[in-house]
């Protein structure tokens, strides 16, 4: 059988050690409500509150009563802005987000902008990745009632200088909200030096269970609920507790904390392996600033191949990895990331995202280098462009 390496993690990331077993008594004997005032629904109320002064620790919240318990990112997303404008609707309209936004962001404004409910702004980001700061603050207009803007990009890794966006957004008096569901586990998070008035974050990409998000909405926000039913979370979000999940979101959490300090290791995995890959295999290229990015991370487009059939190539050979953000699989279109990024379609259409995990190693970086270079040479042997241009 096929040694299997995952090089994933950005799509999503295994349950880290400790955290099912820390998972399991409320999947089994302490299955009480949360909501009931017996002794069992008490017990469960505790692990929750529990949980949530651990993850408002893990993200530098002053008050855990700031963190609000959802499903997953795309619901907190959802609700950050739909919360908003219907908060602030009196104020004006304009939400502004940047061009290389998760789909759970994107999709939301484009779907409320085709309703006529907001105008939509979408600021443009340089080649590197980073967003042009000049554009972007020249979009913050009087009417403007929110940014959402993503703490470090899922496709590229790039982190982006949210504590400088927080301060152009509190100078003209506009919400801001960041998706930081890639930064969980990868770089510290902090809500007060970042300045942000709402953060979400999804368990499963830092080592917690699926089915399980947070939302964190800074004290004095006004945000109208998205889901109505009882009065859970504060009245915030209805809907009985994911108990289980919640402890596990937390318990990975403390994991991935400590975890932070030892991302050297990864990033001189990844870092061998661009090194390996853009040496050995010609013309390959790495997107997205070549600093400014998070340890895991590495996006490289293979010219004169197509992601889709080196994915699949990988893939038999047992390595995992991705063309793009996970919510995209099954699209045929370039990645509208590379593409921001000024990339011509033919390019955006030959990268993949290689995204290491705390439990990656050498062995299987060597393995994966090996691979590439005999799919990329399969693949390329069959394209047209390329056996012109070794022909010449």
């Amino acid at each position: 059988m096929t040694k299997k390496i995952y090089l994933d993690h950005n799509s999503t990331s295994p349950l880290s050690s400790g955290v099912l077993e820390a998972m399991l008594p409320y999947l089994n004997e302490e299955y009480g409500n949360a909501s009931s005032i017996t002794q069992m629904g008490q017990r469960t109320r505790k692990a929750v509150e529990d949980a949530r002064k651990t993850l408002a620790h893990f993200i530098g919240a002053e008050d855990p009563d700031e963190i609000v318990f959802t499903s997953c990112a795309t619901e907190s997303n959802n609700m950050a802005i739909k919360g908003t404008l219907d908060a602030y609707h009196s104020k004006g309209r304009r939400i502004v987000s940047s061009s290389i936004e998760h789909a759970s962001v994107r999709n939301i404004l484009y779907h409320l902008a085709e309703k006529g409910q907001i105008d939509h702004v979408v600021t443009p980001v340089q080649q590197d990745g980073l967003i042009n700061l000049e554009a972007f603050e020249e979009s913050l207009t009087p009417d403007t009632i929110l940014v959402s803007m993503m703490a470090v990009n899922n496709e590229t890794g790039v982190i982006q200088p949210i504590q400088e966006i927080a301060k152009m957004c509190k100078e003209k008096e506009v919400l801001i909200h960041s998706d930081a569901v890639q930064a969980a586990g990868k770089i510290c998070i902090d809500v007060k030096e970042w300045g942000v008035d709402l953060l979400s974050l999804s368990a499963h990409k830092f080592g917690g269970p699926k089915g399980v998000g947070l939302l964190y909405i800074r004290k004095g926000t006004q945000l109208e609920s998205l889901l109505h039913g009882g009065r859970h979370e504060k009245n915030r979000r209805a809907g009985t507790e994911n108990v289980a999940g919640i402890v596990g979101m937390a318990k990975a959490a403390e994991i991935a904390q400590k975890r932070i300090s030892n991302n050297t290791h990864v990033k001189e995995l990844r870092d061998f392996l661009e090194e390996k890959v853009t040496s050995q295999i010609s013309h390959t290229f790495v997107n997205g600033h070549q600093e400014k990015r998070i340890s895991n991370t590495s996006n490289i487009c293979f010219d004169y191949t197509d992601s889709s059939s080196l994915l699949m190539a990988l893939d038999l050979k047992g390595v995992s990895c991705s063309n793009g953000s996970a919510c995209a699989t099954g699209s045929v279109e370039a990645s509208h990331v590379l593409l921001a990024m000024g990339l011509p379609q033919h390019q955006a259409h030959a990268a993949l995202r290689l995204s290491l995990g705390p439990s990656t190693t050498g062995e299987e970086i060597s393995m994966t280098i090996e691979a590439l270079k005999n799919c990329v040479q399969r693949i390329r042997d069959t394209h047209p462009l390329w056996r012109e241009l070794v022909n010449k």
